[in-house]
């Protein structure tokens, strides 16, 4: 799977292949969110949810090469 498969997933699908192919990262509180990175097959998937309601807002997936500075 690649990212472009992965993107155009639905978002329950997104989470299933995340708890399922998913490797923990990294993650971080930051103000009022929670934002976690996770590797999936050889790209990145950062998802990130207030912490104040129970589902993500977004779900990015990410190539190794454009990861933001604060997970290298």
């Amino acid at each position: 799977m690649c990212i472009k498969e992965f993107s155009s997933l639905a978002y329950q699908d997104q989470l299933r292949m995340i708890s399922h192919s998913g490797k923990l990262k990294d993650s971080q509180i930051v103000n009022d969110y929670q934002i976690t990175l996770y590797k999936v097959k050889d790209f990145y998937v950062e998802l990130i949810r207030s912490v104040h309601k129970l589902s993500f807002e977004k779900i990015t997936a990410i190539h190794h090469n454009d990861l933001p500075e604060q997970y290298k």
